[in-house]
Protein backbone atom coordinates (compact mmCIF):
# COMPACT_ATOMS: atom_id res chain seq x y z
CA UNK A 1 0.00 0.00 0.00
CA UNK A 2 0.89 3.54 -1.04
CA UNK A 3 2.48 5.52 1.85
CA UNK A 4 1.16 9.32 3.10
CA UNK A 5 3.95 10.57 0.92
CA UNK A 6 3.23 8.11 -2.29
CA UNK A 7 -0.15 9.24 -1.79
CA UNK A 8 1.04 12.88 -2.29
CA UNK A 9 3.21 11.81 -5.10
CA UNK A 10 0.44 10.07 -6.63
CA UNK A 11 -1.62 12.75 -6.52
CA UNK A 12 0.28 15.53 -7.83
CA UNK A 13 1.17 13.30 -10.92
CA UNK A 14 -2.48 12.25 -11.59
CA UNK A 15 -2.91 15.90 -11.37
CA UNK A 16 -0.31 16.69 -13.75
CA UNK A 17 -1.58 14.40 -16.11
CA UNK A 18 -5.48 15.91 -15.84
CA UNK A 19 -3.84 19.47 -16.37
CA UNK A 20 -1.54 18.32 -19.46
CA UNK A 21 -4.46 16.55 -21.01
CA UNK A 22 -6.48 19.32 -20.71
CA UNK A 23 -4.09 22.40 -21.56
CA UNK A 24 -1.11 20.22 -23.27
CA UNK A 25 1.16 22.04 -20.98
CA UNK A 26 5.01 19.81 -21.77
CA UNK A 27 5.79 21.25 -18.43
CA UNK A 28 3.12 19.47 -16.28
CA UNK A 29 3.98 16.55 -18.06
CA UNK A 30 7.32 16.54 -17.00
CA UNK A 31 6.44 16.62 -13.60
CA UNK A 32 3.92 13.97 -13.59
CA UNK A 33 6.17 11.31 -15.99
CA UNK A 34 9.18 11.21 -13.00
CA UNK A 35 6.29 10.76 -10.45
CA UNK A 36 4.66 8.07 -12.36
CA UNK A 37 8.57 6.47 -12.68
CA UNK A 38 9.54 7.00 -9.25
CA UNK A 39 6.15 4.91 -8.44
CA UNK A 40 6.34 2.31 -10.27
CA UNK A 41 10.10 1.82 -9.88
CA UNK A 42 9.58 1.41 -5.77
CA UNK A 43 6.45 -0.56 -6.55
CA UNK A 44 8.53 -2.94 -8.01
CA UNK A 45 11.61 -2.80 -5.99
CA UNK A 46 9.27 -3.86 -2.59
CA UNK A 47 7.30 -6.23 -4.59
CA UNK A 48 10.56 -8.17 -5.78
CA UNK A 49 12.48 -8.11 -2.19
CA UNK A 50 11.50 -11.23 -0.27
CA UNK A 51 10.40 -11.68 3.45
CA UNK A 52 13.60 -11.59 5.53
CA UNK A 53 13.59 -14.67 7.61
CA UNK A 54 13.21 -14.59 11.15
CA UNK A 55 14.94 -16.44 14.71
CA UNK A 56 14.44 -15.06 18.04
CA UNK A 57 16.54 -15.94 20.73
CA UNK A 58 14.48 -15.60 23.77
CA UNK A 59 15.55 -16.65 27.86
CA UNK A 60 13.91 -19.23 29.58
CA UNK A 61 13.25 -17.75 32.35
CA UNK A 62 14.05 -14.70 34.74
CA UNK A 63 13.07 -12.94 37.97
CA UNK A 64 10.27 -10.18 38.67
CA UNK A 65 11.92 -7.15 38.61
CA UNK A 66 14.30 -7.90 35.98
CA UNK A 67 14.92 -6.63 32.71
CA UNK A 68 15.37 -9.58 30.05
CA UNK A 69 16.74 -9.44 26.34
CA UNK A 70 15.21 -10.72 23.73
CA UNK A 71 16.82 -10.97 20.16
CA UNK A 72 15.20 -11.18 17.11
CA UNK A 73 17.65 -12.23 14.34
CA UNK A 74 17.21 -11.16 10.55
CA UNK A 75 18.32 -13.26 7.65
CA UNK A 76 17.33 -10.56 4.42
CA UNK A 77 18.91 -10.78 1.23
CA UNK A 78 18.88 -7.24 0.72
CA UNK A 79 18.54 -4.84 3.07
CA UNK A 80 15.13 -2.78 3.17
CA UNK A 81 14.24 0.19 5.91
CA UNK A 82 11.26 -0.98 8.00
CA UNK A 83 9.85 -0.43 10.75
CA UNK A 84 9.99 -3.44 13.66
CA UNK A 85 7.45 -3.90 15.79
CA UNK A 86 7.03 -6.38 19.08
CA UNK A 87 4.77 -7.35 21.24
CA UNK A 88 4.50 -9.20 24.61
CA UNK A 89 1.76 -10.49 26.81
CA UNK A 90 -0.12 -8.52 29.62
CA UNK A 91 2.78 -9.33 32.65
CA UNK A 92 5.74 -7.88 30.63
CA UNK A 93 6.68 -4.52 29.06
CA UNK A 94 8.35 -3.49 26.49
CA UNK A 95 9.55 0.34 26.59
CA UNK A 96 10.63 0.26 23.15
CA UNK A 97 8.33 -1.57 21.36
CA UNK A 98 8.51 0.30 18.05
CA UNK A 99 12.14 0.65 16.32
CA UNK A 100 13.20 2.06 13.45
CA UNK A 101 15.89 0.37 10.85
CA UNK A 102 17.32 -1.08 8.53
CA UNK A 103 16.31 -4.82 8.41
CA UNK A 104 19.53 -6.87 7.19
CA UNK A 105 21.45 -9.48 8.29
CA UNK A 106 21.88 -8.58 11.80
CA UNK A 107 20.18 -8.69 15.03
CA UNK A 108 17.92 -6.54 17.08
CA UNK A 109 17.59 -6.32 20.70
CA UNK A 110 14.40 -5.33 22.54
CA UNK A 111 14.12 -4.93 26.25
CA UNK A 112 11.73 -6.73 27.94
CA UNK A 113 10.88 -5.87 31.69
CA UNK A 114 9.66 -8.57 33.79
CA UNK A 115 6.99 -7.18 36.11
CA UNK A 116 4.69 -9.76 37.13
CA UNK A 117 5.24 -13.78 37.95
CA UNK A 118 4.02 -16.51 36.04
CA UNK A 119 4.51 -17.74 32.43
CA UNK A 120 4.57 -15.12 30.14
CA UNK A 121 5.12 -14.83 26.12
CA UNK A 122 6.64 -12.63 23.51
CA UNK A 123 5.67 -12.25 20.15
CA UNK A 124 3.92 -12.00 17.06
CA UNK A 125 6.41 -9.82 15.53
CA UNK A 126 5.60 -7.33 12.28
CA UNK A 127 7.68 -5.58 10.09
CA UNK A 128 6.59 -2.68 8.17
CA UNK A 129 9.05 -2.40 4.90
CA UNK A 130 9.25 0.51 2.73
CA UNK A 131 10.86 1.14 -0.52
CA UNK A 132 13.80 3.38 -0.77
CA UNK A 133 12.01 6.50 -1.38
CA UNK A 134 9.32 5.74 1.15
CA UNK A 135 6.42 5.77 -1.21
CA UNK A 136 4.92 2.11 -0.96
CA UNK A 137 4.70 -0.21 2.47
CA UNK A 138 4.15 -3.74 2.71
CA UNK A 139 3.59 -5.70 5.94
CA UNK A 140 5.32 -8.72 7.49
CA UNK A 141 3.85 -10.61 10.07
CA UNK A 142 6.11 -12.93 12.34
CA UNK A 143 3.63 -15.09 14.03
CA UNK A 144 6.29 -16.06 16.71
CA UNK A 145 5.40 -17.06 20.30
CA UNK A 146 7.86 -18.27 23.12
CA UNK A 147 7.41 -18.61 26.27
CA UNK A 148 9.51 -16.40 29.25
CA UNK A 149 8.83 -18.10 32.99
CA UNK A 150 8.82 -15.10 35.40
CA UNK A 151 10.42 -16.38 38.98
CA UNK A 152 8.92 -14.64 42.33
CA UNK A 153 11.48 -12.52 43.51
CA UNK A 154 13.95 -13.62 46.13
CA UNK A 155 14.27 -11.53 49.09
CA UNK A 156 17.28 -12.06 51.39
CA UNK A 157 16.36 -13.18 55.18
CA UNK A 158 18.21 -11.41 57.14
CA UNK A 159 16.81 -10.86 60.87
CA UNK A 160 19.34 -12.56 63.08
CA UNK A 161 16.60 -12.60 65.98
CA UNK A 162 13.79 -14.51 64.11
CA UNK A 163 16.35 -16.65 62.37
CA UNK A 164 17.82 -17.29 65.95
CA UNK A 165 14.65 -18.39 66.86
CA UNK A 166 14.05 -20.74 63.86
CA UNK A 167 16.73 -22.17 64.45
CA UNK A 168 16.61 -24.86 66.89
CA UNK A 169 14.14 -26.65 64.45
CA UNK A 170 16.77 -27.43 61.90
CA UNK A 171 20.11 -28.87 61.91
CA UNK A 172 22.59 -29.89 59.52
CA UNK A 173 24.04 -33.73 59.18
CA UNK A 174 26.49 -34.83 60.71
CA UNK A 175 30.46 -34.96 58.91
CA UNK A 176 30.39 -37.89 56.23
CA UNK A 177 32.00 -40.83 57.13
CA UNK A 178 35.67 -40.82 57.63
CA UNK A 179 37.83 -42.45 54.57
CA UNK A 180 41.93 -41.60 54.51
CA UNK A 181 44.43 -38.70 55.53
CA UNK A 182 46.09 -36.87 53.35
CA UNK A 183 48.64 -33.97 52.82
CA UNK A 184 47.16 -30.60 53.54
CA UNK A 185 46.10 -28.82 49.91
CA UNK A 186 45.66 -25.03 50.19
CA UNK A 187 42.10 -23.98 50.06
CA UNK A 188 41.42 -27.12 53.09
CA UNK A 189 39.23 -25.76 55.68
CA UNK A 190 41.32 -25.85 59.15
CA UNK A 191 38.19 -27.89 60.59
CA UNK A 192 39.59 -31.17 58.44
CA UNK A 193 43.08 -30.66 59.65
CA UNK A 194 44.05 -33.63 61.60
CA UNK A 195 46.72 -32.26 64.68
CA UNK A 196 47.76 -35.32 65.92
CA UNK A 197 48.69 -37.29 63.17
CA UNK A 198 50.03 -34.07 62.03
CA UNK A 199 52.13 -32.85 65.29
CA UNK A 200 53.99 -36.73 64.94
CA UNK A 201 55.06 -35.71 61.30
CA UNK A 202 58.99 -34.84 61.26
CA UNK A 203 58.58 -32.87 58.26
CA UNK A 204 55.63 -30.69 60.14
CA UNK A 205 53.67 -30.76 57.38
CA UNK A 206 49.86 -30.66 58.03
CA UNK A 207 47.15 -33.74 57.46
CA UNK A 208 43.92 -33.67 56.63
CA UNK A 209 40.99 -35.59 57.04
CA UNK A 210 38.95 -36.84 53.47
CA UNK A 211 35.19 -38.06 53.89
CA UNK A 212 33.31 -40.58 51.76
CA UNK A 213 30.91 -38.85 49.89
CA UNK A 214 27.61 -39.34 51.21
CA UNK A 215 24.62 -38.12 48.69
CA UNK A 216 22.40 -38.07 51.49
CA UNK A 217 21.30 -34.78 53.10
CA UNK A 218 18.94 -33.05 55.38
CA UNK A 219 15.78 -32.54 54.05
CA UNK A 220 13.19 -30.05 54.72
CA UNK A 221 9.55 -30.38 53.44
CA UNK A 222 8.32 -26.85 52.18
CA UNK A 223 4.18 -26.07 51.97
CA UNK A 224 3.09 -23.24 50.40
CA UNK A 225 -0.69 -22.58 49.75
CA UNK A 226 -2.68 -19.09 49.59
CA UNK A 227 -5.96 -17.84 50.04
CA UNK A 228 -7.84 -15.31 46.40
CA UNK A 229 -5.49 -12.79 45.79
CA UNK A 230 -2.23 -14.07 47.68
CA UNK A 231 -1.22 -16.54 45.05
CA UNK A 232 1.68 -13.58 44.46
CA UNK A 233 3.12 -12.98 47.95
CA UNK A 234 3.12 -16.03 49.09
CA UNK A 235 5.29 -17.78 45.84
CA UNK A 236 7.73 -14.58 46.53
CA UNK A 237 7.67 -15.41 50.35
CA UNK A 238 8.07 -19.40 49.40
CA UNK A 239 11.00 -18.62 46.94
CA UNK A 240 13.25 -16.83 49.52
CA UNK A 241 12.94 -19.45 51.87
CA UNK A 242 13.39 -22.04 49.62
CA UNK A 243 16.70 -20.78 47.71
CA UNK A 244 17.62 -20.04 51.58
CA UNK A 245 17.76 -23.35 52.51
CA UNK A 246 18.90 -24.73 49.20
CA UNK A 247 21.94 -22.57 50.20
CA UNK A 248 22.31 -23.68 53.64
CA UNK A 249 22.94 -26.90 52.45
CA UNK A 250 19.55 -28.68 52.77
CA UNK A 251 17.62 -30.95 50.11
CA UNK A 252 14.29 -29.30 49.86
CA UNK A 253 11.22 -30.62 48.73
CA UNK A 254 7.79 -28.32 48.27
CA UNK A 255 4.24 -29.13 48.26
CA UNK A 256 1.76 -26.47 46.34
CA UNK A 257 -1.58 -26.62 45.18
CA UNK A 258 -0.53 -27.19 41.78
CA UNK A 259 1.54 -30.08 42.48
CA UNK A 260 4.78 -31.24 43.89
CA UNK A 261 8.81 -31.03 43.59
CA UNK A 262 10.30 -34.09 45.19
CA UNK A 263 13.92 -33.03 47.18
CA UNK A 264 17.12 -32.34 45.85
CA UNK A 265 19.74 -29.98 46.57
CA UNK A 266 21.77 -27.86 43.22
CA UNK A 267 21.49 -24.83 40.87
CA UNK A 268 18.73 -27.51 38.60
CA UNK A 269 16.92 -28.15 41.68
CA UNK A 270 16.44 -24.57 42.62
CA UNK A 271 15.36 -23.95 38.87
CA UNK A 272 12.72 -26.50 39.06
CA UNK A 273 11.22 -25.20 42.49
CA UNK A 274 11.42 -21.57 41.60
CA UNK A 275 9.60 -22.46 37.83
CA UNK A 276 6.52 -23.85 39.92
CA UNK A 277 6.27 -21.02 42.04
CA UNK A 278 5.88 -19.00 39.45
CA UNK A 279 2.85 -20.99 38.22
CA UNK A 280 1.84 -20.95 42.04
CA UNK A 281 -2.04 -20.15 42.17
CA UNK A 282 -4.81 -19.64 45.31
CA UNK A 283 -5.79 -23.06 46.96
CA UNK A 284 -4.96 -25.56 49.57
CA UNK A 285 -3.01 -28.65 49.89
CA UNK A 286 -4.57 -31.85 51.64
CA UNK A 287 -4.51 -32.58 54.81
CA UNK A 288 -2.22 -35.78 54.53
CA UNK A 289 0.56 -33.99 52.48
CA UNK A 290 0.33 -30.81 55.02
CA UNK A 291 0.97 -33.02 58.17
CA UNK A 292 4.46 -33.63 56.28
CA UNK A 293 5.42 -30.08 55.71
CA UNK A 294 8.23 -29.16 58.12
CA UNK A 295 7.38 -25.30 57.01
CA UNK A 296 4.82 -24.00 56.06
CA UNK A 297 4.29 -20.76 54.05
CA UNK A 298 0.57 -19.13 53.66
CA UNK A 299 -1.42 -16.27 52.66
CA UNK A 300 -4.48 -16.23 54.40
CA UNK A 301 -7.01 -13.76 53.18
CA UNK A 302 -8.21 -12.31 56.18
CA UNK A 303 -4.56 -11.35 57.35
CA UNK A 304 -1.87 -8.63 55.77
CA UNK A 305 1.08 -10.65 55.84
CA UNK A 306 2.17 -14.07 54.89
CA UNK A 307 2.70 -15.97 57.99
CA UNK A 308 5.47 -18.24 58.14
CA UNK A 309 4.97 -21.47 60.29
CA UNK A 310 7.69 -24.07 61.88
CA UNK A 311 7.22 -26.06 64.15
CA UNK A 312 4.58 -24.40 66.83
CA UNK A 313 6.37 -20.90 65.56
CA UNK A 314 4.86 -18.40 63.15
CA UNK A 315 6.53 -15.36 61.78
CA UNK A 316 5.42 -12.61 59.30
CA UNK A 317 7.55 -12.85 56.18
CA UNK A 318 8.41 -9.25 56.98
CA UNK A 319 10.26 -10.26 60.11
CA UNK A 320 12.08 -12.79 58.36
CA UNK A 321 13.58 -10.07 55.91
CA UNK A 322 13.79 -7.32 58.60
CA UNK A 323 11.30 -5.58 56.70
CA UNK A 324 12.86 -5.12 53.42
CA UNK A 325 10.06 -6.48 51.49
CA UNK A 326 8.98 -3.75 49.09
CA UNK A 327 11.88 -2.39 48.74
CA UNK A 328 15.21 -2.91 46.33
CA UNK A 329 16.40 -5.56 49.04
CA UNK A 330 16.25 -8.26 46.94
CA UNK A 331 19.08 -10.52 45.38
CA UNK A 332 16.52 -12.06 42.36
CA UNK A 333 19.81 -13.69 40.62
CA UNK A 334 20.78 -15.16 43.26
CA UNK A 335 23.98 -15.02 43.56
CA UNK A 336 26.53 -12.70 45.97
CA UNK A 337 23.73 -11.37 48.14
CA UNK A 338 21.79 -14.81 48.74
CA UNK A 339 25.83 -16.76 49.35
CA UNK A 340 25.62 -14.12 51.77
CA UNK A 341 22.72 -15.13 53.30
CA UNK A 342 23.60 -18.93 52.91
CA UNK A 343 26.76 -18.30 55.11
CA UNK A 344 24.51 -16.94 57.63
CA UNK A 345 21.79 -19.85 57.17
CA UNK A 346 24.74 -22.40 57.77
CA UNK A 347 25.20 -20.82 60.96
CA UNK A 348 22.04 -20.35 61.78
CA UNK A 349 20.90 -24.43 61.70
CA UNK A 350 23.83 -25.29 62.79
CA UNK A 351 22.57 -26.25 66.25
CA UNK A 352 20.39 -29.41 65.43
CA UNK A 353 17.09 -30.02 65.92
CA UNK A 354 13.97 -32.35 65.13
CA UNK A 355 12.90 -30.82 61.52
CA UNK A 356 15.58 -31.63 59.27
CA UNK A 357 15.41 -35.17 57.91
CA UNK A 358 17.88 -37.60 55.89
CA UNK A 359 16.28 -38.05 52.62
CA UNK A 360 16.71 -41.90 52.96
CA UNK A 361 14.73 -41.81 56.03
CA UNK A 362 11.41 -40.35 53.59
CA UNK A 363 12.26 -42.60 50.74
CA UNK A 364 13.13 -39.23 48.77
CA UNK A 365 16.10 -38.92 46.64
CA UNK A 366 18.50 -36.11 45.36
CA UNK A 367 18.48 -35.03 42.23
Amino acid sequence: MLTRRGWAVAAVAGGALLLGAQFGARSLDAVAGPALVALAAAYVQLRRAPQPELRTRTPEYGFAGETATVSLDFDASAPVAATVRFRADDGLAIPDSEIETTVTDGSLAFAVELRERGVRSVGPVEVVAEDVFGLWRTTYRYPVRRDLVVFPEIHRLRDATELAALRREFGLGGRDRFDQLREYERGDPLRDVHWKTSAKRADADLVVMEFEADERREQVELLAEADGGRADDVAEAAASVAAYLLEAGLAVGLTTPSGRVEPGVGPDHRTEILGHLARLSAGTVGDPRRDDADVAVRGPADADAVRITVGDRTVTFAQLTGGSVGTNETVASGSNHQSASADAGASAFADGGSVGRRIGDRGGGSR
